[in-house]
């Protein structure tokens, strides 16, 4: 068929998409009318904007930025040599007390100094001070904190930054270190948006002298992507065996449900710790290359077989759904196959015969070629084989007359399968490195994930129960739709709205307990940004200095409550009762 043929269908379908579009802006606009009814649920989504455009501009509102390790793997402070705890709004980040070496001077003949900054760590991790801009010359110390007359030292007429020592001071052999405090001009650590005299310092610094505003507004992107990370793995995961599990019921069920009860007996964050203990020895997370092909092969058999009977079967797409359970059954067998040869070695030592693109993606076509075959031969199918007409059913199958019907979640995963697949199949490694730096941020990461996703399967699973009994689904299974289609095109569009809410609130509860692990040193490297590590580190100075618990830990509880609030006022919108 010509493109012009399909014009037709390409109507129809730009038609519904815009039909589509209309309802999902009617909704939106709708929802939106509920969910301002309340304040509070307002005050949530405030809140997580705020929070979020925080942490995207924290490297421009912060005053002081962290470099890299040698290994470029995490974030570094850097360590004040000299360092003081000051307190919020404190003038002391305005000043400095620096030692100056009098036998070094000797040493040298020299009778000056520079005002220079505390030792920093540049990009390329060398070491260097900066030369300060001396405001108010304060007062000169000795060694024992003695006092010395400010005559002895005094700043160059024409050069602020440079200072003069009295040859009386420098003949005088008991002194042998002077400590000299002055205010300088400290632009970089002053914030524009505060009033003069609160601008410098405003939640103080840590014993280590860092900012600790710069410190919680990067740990802001720390947390939140914990956050965000964790619960859409766990929404993804959880959708998926929930779904299975509602939709098949039966022996399936049974099994997937005794499994979250398992998970359900332990209490989660004892699991997480147990789990990030477990963890602690991996420094990267890798899978061997044959291992990771599978999961591509066994998402693109299904697609293949299908495309198998359109061609060679005519006639036969309205049993589609009634083997399907089977045919779900057969991929599930050949994954179970599958796998022990991969630990064998047996489908490793066939996979990597060769270790050019060609050969492995030739075996993939062969093995995808196999399993959808057998996954045809049902005696209900195999009777309408027929030749005649093969090439025309063939083009059909690769017609691009209406690209439109090609927008589907189906095409995506398809299309970044067989894009992954041809990606990894040049790879001399033969590993698949998911996480390089598998540190300790990924392993709370990983260990909230392995521990939430039943709470998902079990709220989907009540979904789909609910809603594949419902007249809509009944239909599409009399017309002979697949079930795939079925659970991605009817149920599960109609069941996200529980599961929406549930993510919402899940970030902030992910949030408290990655800080939570971070706070009993399961979490964060000493040194850290992270809110968590932040309150652990300050615990020890408090009550005296309170800033170093009291700022993070409310950045902890501000970003919580937002997220369940704004849950909150989701659940609104997706109460039934309130669609009038």
């Amino acid at each position: 068929m010509s493109w012009e043929d399909g014009s037709e269908d390409r109507a129809e379908s730009r038609r519904r998409i815009l039909e589509r579009a209309a309802q999902a802006r009617y909704d939106l606009q709708r929802g939106w009318k509920i969910y301002r009814r309340s304040l509070l649920a307002v005050a949530g989504l405030l809140m997580v904007i705020s929070i979020s455009t925080v942490s995207i501009f924290a490297d421009d509102i912060a005053v002081e930025h962290p470099g890299r390790n040698l290994q470029d793997t995490r974030d570094v402070w850097h360590i004040d040599y000299e360092p003081r705890k000051a307190a919020p709004f404190s003038e002391e980040c305005d000043t400095r007390n620096q030692k100056v070496s009098l036998t070094n001077l000797r040493r040298w003949d020299a009778n000056a100094t520079n005002a220079l900054s505390p030792v920093k760590i540049a990009e390329d991790n060398s070491f260097y001070e900066d030369i300060l801009v001396v405001t108010e010359f304060k007062e000169v110390v000795d060694r024992n904190g003695n006092s010395i007359s400010i005559d002895l030292v005094y700043l160059d007429p024409t050069n602020n930054s440079y200072f003069w020592i009295a040859d009386e001071l420098m003949e005088n052999n008991s002194v042998t270190q002077i400590k000299l405090i002055y205010k300088f001009e400290n632009e970089e650590m002053h914030h524009w948006w505060m009033p003069e005299g609160y601008d410098v310092c405003i939640f103080g610094t840590n014993d280590e002298g860092q900012d600790l505003f710069s410190k919680i507004l990067y740990g802001s992107r720390v947390s939140l992507t914990i956050g965000f990370t964790v619960a859409t793995l766990t929404v993804i995961i959880g959708t998926i065996i929930g779904s299975i599990s509602g939709y098949f019921g039966g022996r399936v069920d049974e099994v997937i449900m005794r499994i979250t009860d398992i998970f359900f007996a332990v209490p989660g964050l004892i699991l997480a710790l147990a789990f990030v203990a477990a963890l602690q020895a991996i420094d990267n997370l890798a899978i061997p290359l044959a291992l990771a092909i599978l999961p591509l092969i066994l998402m693109l058999i299904v697609p293949f077989r299908s495309a198998i009977i359109s061609v060679l079967m005519p006639g036969s797409e309205d049993t589609l759904s009634r083997i399907e359970p089977a045919a779900l059954l057969a991929v599930g067998l050949g994954a179970v196959l599958l796998l022990p040869l991969g630990l064998y070695g047996i489908w490793e030592g066939l996979f990597e015969t060769s270790d050019t693109r060609t050969w492995r993606l030739f075996f993939s076509f062969i093995v995808i070629s196999v399993f959808a075959g057998l996954l045809t031969l049902d005696n209900r199918m195999t009777k309408n084989f027929s030749i005649e007409g093969f090439s025309e059913r063939a083009l059909n199958t690769l017609n691009w007359k209406n690209p439109y019907r090609y927008l589907t979640l189906r095409t995506a995963i398809i299309f970044f399968a067989a894009i992954i697949l041809f990606s990894w199949s040049d790879d001399t490694d033969n590993q698949i490195v998911i996480i390089d730096n598998f540190d300790r941020l990924w392993k709370i990461q990983i260990a909230l994930v392995f521990t939430g996703w039943p709470g998902y399967a079990r709220l989907i699973r009540g979904q789909v129960l609910y809603v594949k009994e419902m007249t809509f689904v009944e239909a599409a299974k009399s017309v002979g739709a697949p079930s795939g289609r079925i659970m991605f095109r009817h149920i599960l569009p109609n069941a996200w709205a529980p599961l929406l809410v549930a993510f919402t609130l899940d970030i902030g509860g992910t949030i408290l307990s990655a800080s939570g692990l971070s706070f009993i040193g399961l979490g964060a490297e000493p040194g850290a940004a992270e809110w968590g590590k932040l309150v652990s580190d300050g615990r020890s100075h408090f009550p005296q200095d309170y800033w170093l618990v009291l700022f993070p830990g409310l950045a902890i509880a501000y970003t919580t409550l937002g997220f369940n609030l704004l849950g909150d006022g989701l659940r609104d919108v997706v109460d039934p009762k309130n669609r009038r």
